[in-house]
């Protein structure tokens, strides 16, 4: 089912394709915040599905794409012939999957945040706490396939209990007790995962940090929805389905935060499809609503002039579209490029975090990302780094201004001599340990700078300096040059 490039072959899209219709479909019949949660969550799991069907990521989305349809209601519920045991096939099967799709969805929601984005539990010291969890977790999930009752509700606020066709031990007395302890502890399953996910942040590389911190706030934002909803639940029982209003706001998120990780910060690098698939996406909705506004306006104007309708009129309308459609797609293409850019060159991925890796050995860029770091982290109005000469390399924020500290970098043959701060937007004197923090760091940036050779720093910095946008260096003023620290030796 793979082709020879790792993605997924022709017949299992098609497969792929015809699981996506029929979930849609079957949205169709739930409320329309389900139908929201699958279209969001099956889009982007199956793109990347399609370019990565090897990694475990894609089918989680796609999997929690479709316990949100099993977690929606149905209006139409027999709730008399489902407690008699006479129900039809159909709405026996409902509340069977009704039942156990809602500690289903958190338990994958749980393998997200464990694996995202390699696809694989992490190593280390995480690794066991988590695979105790998912597993206590997916027992859950079984445990609620043959629980004694099931729970049904026709509007998603009063629940009631059904016998299950299925159920074990059908009399159990603390049935109730143990299906609210056994959520909790998915809900804790869940929170662990999200923990791992806080540390694996901590300790990564800046490029998955990046990929990390979206989906970290999204998730977060989801955990702290739901455990919202069940503390006012049980607490303002009198509430009703408001009291998830904040989860429900939540839970299209994830997927936003994953779309934006991939389009952002080339996280497996699909940016390509995306694009394409937005594109395609967009131009194939705006000619539809074309092709349905034009139909019905010739329509009525055949019938206001003849009587009757015409397929006249439907053969015009498809001539008219079929004309717009190079104009459309080319004005969506630049609106959609603008904001979800992709590169077209060979290798681009790659080639970015090259060309990242040099821009912080060259001076120049070592420089501007030091003064811009050293400007977010410290409060200041400016931040600037002089050079071994005594002249302004990089500067951020209002730059001139007066320096209220200058920061000597401590490393012997560094091309940067000192950080010079302005004073702090509050006004109040600069903390000691972010002066520390900032001068240990400025020679962590130094030392790299002074990595390769002079002439080769030279080249690198030559080459980069068209493809790296850079705040032009400014003359230092009076009081630069007089607070200006030299470099030691």
């Amino acid at each position: 089912m793979l082709r020879r490039d790792g993605t997924l072959a022709v017949p299992a899209r098609i497969l792929l394709v015809a699981a996506g219709i029929a979930g849609l479909a079957v949205s169709a019949t739930s409320d329309p915040f389900s139908a929201v949660f699958f279209v969001s969550y099956y889009l982007v799991g199956g793109l990347l599905t399609i370019r990565r069907p090897n990694n475990l990521v894609s089918w989680l989305l796609v999997g929690i794409a479709f316990t949100f349809l099993g977690t929606t209601t149905r209006p139409a519920l027999d709730i008399a012939r489902l407690n008699a045991g006479t129900a039809s096939l159909s709405d026996e099967l409902w509340v069977w999957v009704n039942s156990w799709c809602g500690s289903a969805t958190f338990v994958l929601f749980a393998a997200l945040a464990a694996t995202f984005p390699a696809g694989q539990l992490p190593a280390g010291r995480w690794r066991r706490p988590l695979l105790v969890g998912l597993a206590t977790g997916f027992c859950v999930v079984i445990l609620s396939m043959i629980t004694p009752k099931l729970s049904a509700s026709t509007n998603g606020v009063n629940e009631i209990f059904v016998p299950n066709p299925i159920g074990l031990i059908p009399d159990f007395p603390g049935f109730r007790q143990v299906m609210i302890a056994s959520f909790v502890v998915v809900i804790g399953v869940f929170a662990l995962a999200i923990a791992s996910m806080i540390a694996r942040y901590r300790a990564a590389a800046e490029t998955t940090r990046l990929q990390l911190r979206w989906l970290m706030a999204a998730i977060s934002f989801v955990l702290l929805g739901v455990s919202i909803g069940l503390v006012l639940g049980t607490l303002v029982p009198n509430l009703d389905g408001t009291v998830w209003i904040v989860a429900i706001i939540a839970y299209p998120t994830v997927p936003i935060a994953i779309g934006v990780a991939i389009m952002r910060y080339r996280l497996y690098d699909i940016d390509r499809i995306v694009n394409k698939a937005l594109v395609y996406g967009a131009v194939t909705a705006i000619l539809a609503g074309v092709f349905a506004a034009v139909t019905a306006l010739t329509q009525r104007t055949f019938v206001a002039l003849t009587g009757q309708a015409s397929d006249a009129a439907i053969v015009l309308t498809t001539l008219a579209v079929a004309t717009l459609y190079t104009p459309v797609r080319r004005r969506v293409e630049v609106l959609v490029d603008r904001y979800f850019k992709y590169d077209q060159r060979l290798f681009g991925a790659y080639r970015d975090e090259l060309r990242r890796a040099l821009d912080v050995l060259a001076p120049a860029g070592a420089a501007q990302r030091l003064a811009r770091e050293a400007l977010a982290e410290t409060g200041a109005v400016g931040a600037a780094i002089m050079g071994a000469d005594a002249t302004v390399l990089a500067s951020a924020g209002r730059w001139p201004a007066e320096p209220s500290i200058a920061i000597p970098v401590r490393a012997e043959g560094a091309p940067l001599s000192a950080v010079l701060l302005g004073p702090r937007h509050d006004g109040r004197p600069h903390r000691s340990q972010a002066v520390a923090a900032l001068g240990e760091v400025a020679a962590m940036a130094a030392m790299a700078s002074t990595a390769i050779p002079t002439n080769v720093r030279a080249r690198v910095a030559t080459e980069l300096a068209p493809m790296v946008r850079r705040e032009p260096a400014t003359e230092p003023s009076e009081a630069t040059k007089a607070t200006a620290v030299q470099p030691e030796g």
